[in-house]
């Protein structure tokens, strides 16, 4: 399972840690409140972060496909 690390930041199951700024995520999820919202990472193996209901719930890997994301809350 991937895992979110507080406050703003996530680790795939194959290792990649995704970094973003605390303000990013915050309004990423404000965005999820009604809609699916993706967040891409800027490095070349790029991983996505679906956030849905004002969480994140998964990470697209370009090397394993879909990780669920288990909040460390």
């Amino acid at each position: 399972m991937a895992e979110e690390i507080f406050p703003s930041s996530y680790k795939c199951d194959c290792g990649h840690e995704c970094h973003f700024f605390e303000n990013t995520i915050r309004d990423m999820e404000q965005m999820s409140k009604n809609k699916t919202v993706r967040l891409r990472d800027s490095v070349d193996d790029e991983h996505v972060i679906i956030f849905l209901n004002e969480k994140a719930r998964e990470i697209l890997c370009p090397t394993l496909g879909k990780c669920i994301i288990i909040s460390q809350e």
